[in-house]
């Protein structure tokens, strides 16, 4: 996104005044509407991304196209069919392409997530600023909705559990007024103050120096996140929130929120399978095996483990046999299949 997507493809597309965006923007839909109903039988919703009124121009036009269980289309073929355009490029589900002179960024969003994608992606950077404040009390916010990341023994997010996709209350949570957002916003200076009246609103974090390292490399090519920093600082704005710094700390405060998320229950089923895991692990792991066959390393031992865990008819079937198997069985089925 940002208007530069298709340049490695040497397609180089230009920034368009609000007024041609808005005529793109309403073409483009209608020509896609008309298509895909010609085409499927069907017809879709689609979505121009929201910006501030005031805007002059634009580097780009996200358009959200609602995807419900029953389409099977391949989006990415339709735009080289009907579009004709000179250059595709998909990431991440998004799919870039030029028209007109100007980059469309294509983004099919689930049903169940179509209200959720259209508040976060709209008033850029809002949804970015935002999710910096979720992201301390460990939570973390995106255009599927809001999401409590869990934290194996070992320190490492291994999932993600939905709390909610209810704009309104993800808004409320995070102290952001859901009702002033809806009214829109004329100016950048509206949206980056919308973000300030958050009670948790903490300026420091969002300075470069505190990002982690891939955040600082995704910021230093949003130029409204940079207007956000100068804002902060221009305006000599320097309001602090006591955040813990233990973010666990905020798991009865989350968990009675959302309670209708059942977010302790899959706590405590995470926590019992990250503790099976270790168990296993444990009980059957590289070094192991490296000391009953101290020749097997590298590739070899990989493909080795690999064979043995095919063996069992399942994952679970494996799992089952490391977890109820004393060593010497297990060393002895090891030793079985690896010379079988």
């Amino acid at each position: 996104m940002g208007g530069k997507a298709l340049n490695r493809f040497g397609v180089f597309t230009e920034r368009k005044s609000t007024d041609e965006f808005l005529r793109i923007g309403e073409e483009i839909q209608d020509s896609l509407h008309l298509y895909l109903l010609n085409q499927y039988g069907i017809q879709v919703e689609t979505c121009v991304v929201t910006c501030y009124r005031t805007k002059p121009d634009h580097g780009d036009l996200d358009l959200l196209v609602k995807v419900t269980p029953e389409m099977n289309i391949d989006f990415r073929k339709e735009i080289g069919l009907f579009f004709l355009p000179q250059a595709i490029n998909s990431n991440g589900g998004v799919h870039s392409f030029d028209y007109q002179g100007f980059q469309i960024d294509f983004i099919p969003v689930p049903e169940a997530k179509w209200e959720t994608a259209k508040t976060y992606y709209s008033y850029d950077p809002l949804g970015n600023i935002m999710g910096k404040t979720f992201h301390k009390f460990g939570l973390s916010y995106g255009w599927e909705g809001l999401f409590y990341k869990f934290r194996n023994s070992h320190g490492s997010n291994t999932r993600d559990i939905l709390l909610t996709n209810d704009a309104r209350k993800i808004f409320a949570f995070g102290g952001y007024d859901y009702d002033r957002y809806l009214k829109g916003f004329d100016t950048l200076e509206e949206i980056f103050n919308f973000c300030i009246d958050s009670k948790y609103f903490d300026a420091e974090m969002f300075q470069m120096e505190n990002l982690k390292s891939i955040d600082k490399k995704r910021n230093r090519k949003r130029g409204s996140y940079h207007l956000f920093l100068n804002y902060l600082k221009d305006n000599n704005i320097n309001t602090k929130y006591p955040f813990e710094k233990e973010k666990v700390t905020y798991l009865p405060m989350i968990a009675e929120y959302f309670i209708e998320s059942g977010l302790r229950i899959q706590l405590a089923k995470l926590q019992e399978e990250d503790r099976i895991n270790n168990v296993i692990s444990q009980k059957f792991n590289g070094d192991m095996i490296m000391g009953w066959l101290p020749n097997l390393q590298g590739r070899e031992l990989g493909m080795a483990i690999g064979k043995f865990k095919e063996s069992f008819d399942s994952e679970e079937d494996y799992r089952e046999f490391i977890l109820n198997s004393t060593y010497d069985v297990i060393y002895k089925s090891f030793i079985e299949i690896y010379n079988g």
